[in-house]
């Protein structure tokens, strides 16, 4: 569905996305962009919904280049970054606006407008000018905008920026819900929270670069440099006697009913300590990684390319 080949974005003489190749398949799905502000996402939307032509290499969206293709533009939504509507114009109205727009009439408007306010929750709000909606509420409109012409892919650039946290919540649980009807979503964010709970399927940017995709766990794996952090607990005195004897220890702190460990190669550790636990070798209880987290490989990859 998306696939970029040495893809760059230049504003002027300042380089906001270095050449970057991914793709994504078609099909349902979330995969979210995360990075901090600055880091190159709203550069990268724009290039995927066709606002912006590449500075160089390839965009292709459904196999073809988006911007300025209606064949391409018609199969996606876009929801980008703000909150810039008609403060005095009635929902309801703004939509069918935006229906007509995108080339639709008459009864298939009608239907259309219906639709996807009941989608995004939206049906009894639909009479209430902009200017007397939540910000929630407002977002949800967007979204429903977005939505009429049942687009295949749908991208939204910081869609949770000033949302409550009960908005927050809905605003996910309705992004599954399309996920799992069949719509390709691609959402970005600046906040590991937001990112993780709403999908594990992530592409990391950081000043412009893309730096890893992949699920958290598989990103993780690959930072062969940086141990995993593990902590145990149990008899902490011998779980430590143990972990001493292990080759792929690198740390061992001491806490008060356990101990943490940076081990390098889990891979090979994991299974041993399984084996230990289960034959009763070692006083086992819980074990928590303490790294295998969105925020941690977010923190790890960052330092390595700072």
């Amino acid at each position: 569905m998306i696939a970029l080949d040495r893809a760059s974005l230049r504003y002027g003489p300042i380089l906001g996305l270095s050449p970057t190749t991914f793709e994504l398949p078609d099909g349902g799905g979330i995969t979210g962009l995360l990075g901090p502000n600055g880091a190159g996402k709203s550069s990268l939307l724009q290039l995927l919904s066709g606002l912006l032509p590449p500075s160089g290499g390839e965009v292709r969206i459904f196999g073809e280049a988006p911007f300025r293709n209606p064949a391409v533009l018609a199969r996606l939504g876009l929801v980008p970054e703000g909150d810039r509507l008609p403060t005095g114009l009635r929902a309801g109205r703004w939509l069918r606006m935006m229906g007509e727009l995108s080339g639709l009439s008459g009864e298939a408007l009608s239907l259309a407008v219906a639709q996807s306010l009941e989608t995004v929750g939206m049906t009894d709000r639909a009479h209430l000018p902009f200017v007397r909606m939540s910000k929630g509420m407002r977002q949800r409109i967007r979204l429903a905008q977005a939505l009429m012409h049942g687009p295949e892919l749908l991208i939204l650039d910081e869609p949770f920026n000033g949302l409550d946290p009960e908005a927050r919540l809905t605003l996910i649980a309705l992004l599954r819900s399309l996920a799992e009807g069949g719509v390709r979503i691609l959402v970005s964010s600046h906040i590991l929270g937001e990112i993780a709970q709403l999908t594990d399927r992530i592409l990391l940017l950081f000043r412009g670069r893309l730096l890893a995709e992949g699920t958290v766990t598989e990103i993780r794996q690959l930072l062969d440099r940086h141990p995993v952090e593990l902590r145990l607990t149990g008899e902490a005195q011998v779980l430590a006697r143990w972990a001493v004897e292990q080759p792929e220890l690198a740390a061992l702190r001491m806490e008060e009913g356990s101990v943490v460990l940076s081990v390098r190669s889990p891979r090979e550790f994991f299974p041993r300590l399984q084996q230990a636990a289960a034959e009763g070798g070692i006083p086992l209880q819980a074990l928590d990684p303490l790294d295998l987290n969105l925020d941690a490989v977010f923190q790890y990859l960052t330092k390595d390319h700072a």
